[in-house]
Parts: C-alpha cells; sequence; structure tokens
C-alpha cells in the first residue's frame, strides 16, 4: 500500500513538473513568435552588409548567390511564422518550436556552406570575409533564438562546426588558431544560452506569477465584496427577526405576573421553551458571525466563579428537570480572571449541548478541580459519546451527528465554544468515548485582584424611587412589551419611536431618565450609540443605557461613551434587569 502511495506521489510530481515545462515551453513560442519580424529584419541587414562586403572584394556572382540563399532562409522563417499568425496555443505550440529548430538548423548549414565555398587561403580579406559571416550570424542569432535554446543550439551547431573544421584542415599556419577560437566561441555561445534561456524561463516565471496575482487580487476582492454583503445582509437580518422575538420575550414575561392557574402557567412555560429555542438559534447565529468577523472583543476582569456556576445551575435546572437528567454542580469558591461574559457563554454552551445529547435518566457533571495556577471546570455527561473519528469534526460549524435525541439546533454550539476559548486563550480537554460519555475540561487562571460585585438573582420586589426610563425603539410592539415589563417593575415609562421624537419629549419632561433603553438600528439610518450620546449632551448628565442590538458589526463608536451595556437580542428580561438594577445602585450610590 505504502508503496502505491509513493509511485502515485511520484507519478503526480512526474505530471506538476511536466505540465509546468508545457507552460514555459508554450511562453517561450511566444516569445519566438513575436519577435520573428524583428529578428527576419536584423539577419536581413546583416545579409546586406555581407552582401555589399563580398561584391567589394571581387565577387559579385558570389555576392548574388550569397543574397538570394540567404534570403530565401530568412523569407521561409517569416512565412514558417505567418502559418502561426493566429497564435500559438498549448496545442500547437510543440510543432511550432519543432519546426523553428529544423529551419535554424538549416539556416546554419545554408550560412556556413557559402562560408566554406567562399573561403580562400590565400586571402587575408577573403578569411576575414569568411570568418565574420559565421561570427555574426552566431552572435545576431544568440539575440532572436535564446528564448530557446534548441534553436540557438541547431542554428550554432549547423554553422561553426563545419566551418570550424573545414578552416582547420584547409588553413596553415597561425591563421590556423582561428579554428580553435571558433570552436571556443561556439562552446562559449552554449553558454551564453544556457543563461539567456534561464532568464527567459524567469520572466516567464515571473510573468505568470504577476497574471496569477492578478486574478488572485481579483478573487480576493469578489470574496470581499461577498463578505461585505453578506454582512449587511446578516445585520439587517439579524435586526428584523430579533424584533418579534424580542416584543415576545418581554410580553411573557409580563405575563407571567398576570397567570393565575397552574394550567396557564404550564401553557406559558411551552411558549416560553419555544421561543427560548428561537431565541438561542438566532443568537448562535449572530454570535457566530460576530467571532468570524472580529466584532467581539474580550474584557477581562476578576469574578468569583460560584456566581457563574450558581447561574448556570439556575438556568438549567428546569430543563434538566424536564428531561428527568441529573445536574450536579460542584461548588468552587475560586476566584478567576478573564472575560465573564465570554466564559459564562462558553460554560452554558458546553452544559447545554450536555443536556441536550444525554438521554432521560442520565446525568451531567460540572466538577470544579484546583491547580496550582487556578482552577480546571469539567462538563461531564453519560450520554452516547463520540467516536474518534468524529471529534475533530464536532468543533466544525453546522456539524450534527445526529446520533443524540434531540436533533433541534443548528450545529453552532461547540465551534462557538471553540472560537472563544481561542479568544480567551483558554485551553480545552475533550475526552469522549461512545458508550462512555463525554468530558470537556477548561482551565481558569486563577485572579490576581479581587473579584467584582455581580448580582445574580433576578428580584421580585419592584425597583424603588420609582425611576424614569427612556424606551427608544422604532418597533412599536418592542416598545409596548417593555413598556409593560418596566411597569410591572414599577419603573415609570417614557417611549419614542426615535431619537429625535425623544429629544422632543425629554424638552417637555420636567426630570431627566435615570436610565436609557436604546435599540441599536433605528429607522432613517438613526444608529442608538448616536442617539445615547446626543441625549447626555442635550441633558448635559451620563445617563447610564443599554444598547438593544442584534448587530454583527459596527460597534467602534461604542469605544467613546462610557456606561453603556450591550444586550444582545433577542434579550433575556433577567439581564435587562440586571443592567438596570446595576446602573441605578451606581447613580444612588454617586
Amino acid at each position: 500500500m505504502a508503496a502505491n502511495d509513493a509511485t502515485s506521489d511520484t507519478n503526480d510530481l512526474k505530471a506538476q513538473i511536466q505540465h509546468d515545462l508545457d507552460e514555459v515551453r508554450l511562453g517561450q513560442a511566444r516569445l519566438l513568435l513575436k519577435r520573428t519580424r524583428t529578428s527576419c529584419l536584423i539577419v536581413e541587414g546583416v545579409i546586406l552588409y555581407f552582401t555589399a562586403l563580398i561584391a567589394f572584394s571581387g565577387h559579385p556572382v558570389f555576392a548574388g548567390i550569397w543574397l538570394a540563399l540567404t534570403s530565401m532562409m530568412v523569407l521561409i522563417v517569416f512565412l514558417y511564422g505567418q502559418a502561426f499568425r493566429n497564435g500559438i496555443s498549448p496545442e500547437n505550440h510543440k510543432r511550432y518550436l519543432r519546426g523553428h529548430t529544423l529551419i535554424s538548423a538549416m539556416t546554419g548549414l545554408v550560412w556556413s556552406g557559402l562560408a566554406i565555398a567562399y573561403l580562400d587561403p590565400s586571402s587575408t580579406l577573403n578569411l576575414f570575409i569568411a570568418v565574420n559571416i559565421v561570427v555574426s550570424i552566431a552572435l545576431g542569432g544568440m539575440l532572436p533564438s535564446a528564448e530557446y535554446r534548441p534553436t540557438f543550439i541547431s542554428l550554432s551547431t549547423g554553422m561553426f562546426l563545419p566551418f570550424s573544421l573545414f578552416w582547420l584542415a584547409t588553413v596553415d599556419g597561425p591563421a590556423r588558431l582561428i579554428g580553435v577560437g571558433l570552436l571556443i566561441l561556439y562552446g562559449f555561445g552554449l553558454l551564453v544560452s544556457a543563461r539567456s534561456e534561464l532568464q527567459t524561463i524567469e520572466t516567464l516565471a515571473a510573468e505568470r506569477n504577476r497574471r496569477l496575482n492578478q486574478k488572485l487580487q481579483e478573487q480576493n476582492r469578489k470574496i470581499e465584496r461577498a463578505s461585505a454583503e453578506k454582512s449587511r445582509f446578516l445585520a439587517a437580518t439579524s435586526h428584523d427577526m430579533s424584533q418579534p422575538l424580542q416584543a415576545q420575550g418581554f410580553f411573557i414575561r409580563a405575563l407571567k405576573e398576570e397567570v393565575t392557574t397552574k394550567e396557564q402557567a404550564d401553557l406559558l412555560a411551552k411558549i416560553e421553551a419555544a421561543w427560548r429555542s428561537q431565541k438561542d438559534m438566532l443568537q448562535a447565529l449572530v454570535e457566530t458571525a460576530r467571532l468570524s468577523s472580529g466584532a467581539i472583543t474580550a474584557r477581562t476582569s476578576a469574578f468569583d466563579l460560584a456566581e457563574i456556576l450558581t447561574e448556570v445551575e439556575a438556568e438549567f435546572a428546569e430543563l434538566a428537570r424536564q428531561k428527568t437528567l441529573s445536574l450536579s454542580i460542584g461548588k468552587c469558591s475560586t476566584a478567576v480572571e478573564t472575560d465573564r461574559v465570554l466564559f459564562g457563554r462558553i460554560l452554558r454552551n458546553l452544559v447545554a449541548n450536555a443536556i441536550k445529547f444525554t438521554p432521560q435518566g442520565g446525568r451531567v457533571t460540572i466538577d470544579c478541580h484546583e491547580c496550582k495556577d487556578g482552577v480546571l471546570i469539567e462538563v461531564t455527561d453519560n450520554g452516547p459519546g463520540i467516536s474518534e473519528a468524529d471529534q475533530a469534526r464536532i468543533f466544525e460549524e453546522y456539524v450534527q451527528l445526529g446520533d443524540g435525541p434531540d436533533p433541534e439546533g443548528l450545529g453552532l454550539g461547540l465551534p462557538i465554544v471553540r472560537q472563544l476559548a481561542e479568544k480567551l486563550a483558554l485551553p480545552l480537554e475533550f475526552k469522549s468515548q461512545p458508550g462512555w460519555g463525554t468530558r470537556v475540561g477548561i482551565r481558569l487562571l486563577a485572579a490576581s485582584r479581587a473579584p467584582e460585585r455581580k448580582t445574580t438573582s433576578f428580584p421580585d420586589k419592584p425597583i424603588e424611587g420609582p425611576p424614569l426610563i427612556l424606551v427608544i425603539d422604532d418597533e412599536a410592539s418592542v416598545r409596548e412589551s417593555l413598556a409593560m415589563l418596566l411597569t410591572q417593575w414599577g419603573c415609570r415609562v417614557i417611549a419614542a419611536a426615535s431619537g429625535h421624537e425623544a429629544k422632543r419629549i425629554l424638552s417637555w419632561a420636567n426630570e431627566a431618565p435615570g436610565f436609557i433603553i436604546a435599540d441599536k438600528r433605528l429607522s432613517n439610518g438613526e444608529d442608538g450609540i448616536d442617539v445615547i450620546a446626543a441625549l447626555r449632551d442635550e441633558v448635559l448628565d451620563d445617563i447610564p443605557a443599554a444598547l438593544l442590538t442584534g448587530e454583527v458589526y459596527d460597534f467602534a463608536k461604542l469605544a467613546e461613551l462610557e456606561d453603556v451595556t450591550i444586550i444582545p437580542k433577542p434579550a433575556e428580561s433577567e439581564a435587562l434587569r440586571a443592567a438596570l438594577d446595576q446602573a441605578l445602585e451606581g447613580r444612588t450610590a454617586n
């Protein structure tokens, strides 16, 4: 088997080399054809010069013969090129090169034969002219024939060898050394032609690379345009899709306060589960796009690991109960240092994935093991497990193995885990075996500073104040659902469809709002970030704000604003309440 693979690789290498050589020969043939007219004119000029020189030396008849025969060879070269005036192609370039090589050999023999016929050892002028005939055509042939070395070899060999040997055989005395010199010149010409062909090949390769680079650049421009179009489409789609889901979520939360029977509560719980499934799929798509674009940035902070574990336990306890799973989360009071939000997303995706693929009656556990430099968090399940062949694939986007009991989802959970772990430089440890289950570990560094305080519980009591909240959203259903929810929390609400309308309403109000909730993408091209900044300037107060967004990109301007919390759409009411409580608590403290 290995021998067959080696043979196949060798054949592939030979085929690639032959293809590259054919490309070079094709370029050489095109250069030869391109320069045919110029080289014919140059050689014809040399012929006329020697015709005059021979005639002036007293041999007018031979001069005529010389002119006729050599000009005929030039005409043959020209007419041969005209036969390929439609161009050189991969199909005909070898035939063209073979014919050109044969014509060059004939030309060399004609010139050397005429030089031999003209040679007279008793006349110094005669010897001079004969030597110049041979040398001039050989040196002149180096330029037009250098593109393809076999052409020059055939021309110079037909010129130098017969004439040099004849010279050595017929010329006596010191002049005989000229024959040796001609042989040396012949060898030198071969070396020069080798270097010239190498330079030609390099030039052709450079030209080919230039063309390939141009094609690659054009392809990259097309990819960039397609990526930009995809980004714009995803930004618009994620916003438009998140709007109705956002309103549904707030309405569901508000409706919870109104149900009076267990049957109503159960029905509402099912509606909320369906809504949450839609929300999770949309957030997975948006989050994947944000990761691919680099729009997500890590913000390192110190926090108590127990807080996130408590949140995860509260979030997934009901889902585990519905599947009759045992969800066990270990206690850990270690303070760690990383991006709290992104790590929370990693942990939630791992737990959600474990619950999804663990059959009823199974168990899912989160264990904490304190290490020398920090802590190892392990999410373990006793589900079906994953074969070694499939373990690399599950971290690819949109891959679902299809062996779990719940086929819902997009196959983005683990790819998001992988990308977030890479962004946070958190090593992932993955162990799985069919019939044994799966264990995923994450190593976190211990915090080097005091952990930040974080409120995790969702308070049932109304907000004291009552605070004035400004809601800005161009979707009426979102404004209505938010107003209903905030009113249940004990807030006073001002709702506006745009930044301009919000500014007009504030000009009538007796007090500035204590909190702003704004959509990022508003109608008529308004940006929620700009609206928040403008409203702060209007009331001369850095009002804390929450930016509800389904956007994927374009958050650069947010760096200029402080105390703005980004809440991805569709937002959980708990996330909004936590941001609101934290902001109002901060303003009270100040």
